[in-house]
Order: structure tokens, then sequence, then C-alpha cells
């Protein structure tokens, strides 16, 4: 009986390793499908590289499994239990002494697993894969989205930042910047300020005209000069300064530090907000799938093989439109608070989860 416990978990773990990985997969086929087809429906197949296609299905690829790996957790979860349910293994466990808590205890697990997976992938490589895509839409024939002019541009450098008036490309290549303020802190305590009211940006290094430098430590100002004609040599994507960054192509801290510059400059800040908590929220959301999946399986086990998958898709489906309506109205619109937004659905159904839990014990 003292290996019970063991076996248990790696025999549950077993059951739901293959079909949370068939769902997984086959559904993230579906969202690759998806977006070839809008490719190609939206753009002429003889102007769009094979290459690029080829690019951007992989760079999205990362978002898309962020969506697909809770629909595999429900899937996996569904359909072991119904399995175990329908051949009298589920009745067997609990005779055995184990209760229905004990037995779905690593079918939870396995989803704090996945959310754990999910999180790293949404936070540590959706971010940049989304930016890459957006990228190579704008470099090359597919989409020409990049505006020549852009006003109020802040963006961040090897060891501070910029913050520009505006931006306007020029014949050249060249960038042309207009009130132009670029802090730096080579050292702890040190601050490098310079600001010009013209000046210009390419191949790496900026061009400031009649600039008026200042060289803070602490609180003091050690060195003040005007009149400089200065170059810094500080590399920078140039899309960024006409397509800023997107709240999906942004790490947590990047978008914590956006969402208190949108409040220092009084911005409406909610959408960031709202997608700085769904960070944690979605992954969150594979434990949830993972705790109820299993309780209603086991309900409707008996009424045959295919109710688990069914009950998968009813189950992410009723989420999923849960998530967007609570995401995108009430938190986008103000009616909740944003924290309460991302993570109002995953409170709903594991709420839903203890209740049908409780009425199995």
């Amino acid at each position: 009986m003292r290996l019970l416990p063991t076996r248990l978990d790696r025999y549950f773990f077993q059951e739901m390793l293959v079909p949370f990985c068939i769902g997984t997969v086959a559904v993230l086929f579906m969202f690759q499908a998806n977006e070839l087809i809008a490719i190609l429906k939206n753009f002429n197949p003889k102007n769009v590289p094979p290459l690029a296609v080829l690019q951007l299905i992989v760079m999205k690829s990362p978002y898309f499994l962020s969506q697909t790996l809770p629909v595999g957790t429900s899937l996996g979860a569904s359909l072991a239990m119904s399995r175990l349910v329908r051949e009298s293994e589920l009745t067997a466990i609990r005779a055995a002494g184990v209760p229905i808590v004990r037995a779905i205890l690593p079918v939870a697990f396995f989803g704090v697993l996945v959310g754990v997976l999910n999180f790293f992938v949404v936070e540590r490589v959706t971010p940049g894969a989304e930016l890459a895509s957006r990228r190579l839409l704008s470099e090359t024939t597919l989409l020409n989205i990049a505006p020549d002019f852009r006003p109020n541009v802040s963006i961040s450098l090897r060891n501070g930042v910029a913050y520009i008036g505006s931006v306007a490309r020029q014949p050249d290549g060249s960038v042309a910047l207009n009130d132009l303020l670029l802090f730096e802190k080579p050292r702890t305590g040190e601050t490098w300020i310079w600001q010009c009211e013209r000046g210009s940006y390419r191949d790496g290094v900026f061009l400031l005209d009649d600039a008026r430098f200042f060289q803070v430590i602490g609180d003091d100002v050690v060195i003040a000069k005007s009149g400089q004609k200065v170059e810094i040599n500080e590399r920078i994507i140039v899309q960024d300064l006409f397509m800023p960054p997107l709240a999906n192509e942004q790490t947590q801290d990047q978008l914590y530090q956006a969402i208190q510059e949108g409040k220092r400059q009084k911005r409406d800040t909610r959408s960031l907000e709202v997608e700085y908590h769904t960070r944690w929220s979605v992954p969150a959301s594979c434990f949830v799938f993972a705790l109820t999946s299993p309780v209603f399986a086991i309900w409707l086990a008996k009424r045959g093989g295919l109710v688990g998958v069914l009950l998968s898709i009813i189950s992410v489906g009723l989420y999923y439109n849960a998530f967007v309506i609570s995401t995108e109205i009430f938190g986008s619109n103000g009616w909740v608070p944003p924290v309460v937004a991302a993570w109002l659905p995953n409170v709903l159904f594991f709420g839903l989860g203890l209740i049908g839990l409780r009425r199995l014990e």
C-alpha cells in the first residue's frame, strides 16, 4: 500500500500523456493551417516568397502553442478519466481506499506542469517570435505597414532610453529626429543626458546637432555643456521607431514599464494591464482544465467513449468565450479591474470544478 500512490501517479500520467500530446499537436496544426490559408488568401501567392511564409508560420507557432496547451490538457484529462471510469478502473481504485480527490491529484499536478511550460512559452518565446514575425511582414512584400512618420517615440537603448518628439524617414535611408532627449546610465549612480532639437540616425550612429550635455552624479550636475555636435554609437532596429512593439510582443517587465510610462503620460493603459495579468492567468488555465475536465468526465463517462472529446471541446469553447468577453469587453471598457478581467474565467471554472468534486465525494 505504501507504493500505491507512486504507482497511481505514474499510471495517471501515462494515461494522460498520449491524448495530451495528440490533442495539442492536432490543434497546433489547425492553427498553422489557418495561418497559411489566411496568408494565401490575403496576398497574391506569386508575390509571396515561400521561405517567408514558412518563417511566418514558424514564428507564429509559439503563440499558437500557448493557446493549444490548455486544450491538450483538457483533452488528456477528459479522455484518460473517461476510459478509467468506463472500464471500472476508477471504481477499483476507490474501492482500494483512495478518495476521489487523491485520484484526481496527479491529473491536477500534470496541469501544473503544463502551466509552467505554457508560462515559459508565453513569457520567454512568444514576445520575440511575434515581434520578429511583424518585422518580417514589414520587410517583405507581404505587407507594407511601416509608416514614414511617427510622433512621440520612446525606445530602449543598451544602457538607457531615448524620447523623441517625432521621427521621419529620409530618402537617403537615414531617420530625421526632432526634439531628442537621450538618457544613458554608464555606471551606477551616474546619468548622462543629451538634449537637442534636431538630429539623425543612420547605420548604428546617432548624430546630434547643437546638443546640450549633462552629467549627473547622484543629485548633482557635475558637467553641463552646450553647442555640441555629438556622435553616439548605439545600434537599434529602425522599424522599432515606426512600429512600436504590441502588447503580445513584450515581456512582463516590458509591459510593466510601458504601463508605468503610460500612467505618467496620463494615457489609457487598461489593455496593457489586462495583457499583463493574462500572462499568468492563461498558463493557470491548464491547471483549471486539469481539475474540471476529470470531474465532468467522471459524471458523463458511462454515456460513451466520445463524451470525453465532446466535453473537452465544449469546456474549451465556453472558457475561451468567457475569456474574450471578460478581457476584451469587461476589462478593456473598464467595467471591472484588469486583474479581475484576466482571472474571472479561471475563478468561475475553478469554482465549478470544486462544486463537482464535492458532489463526487
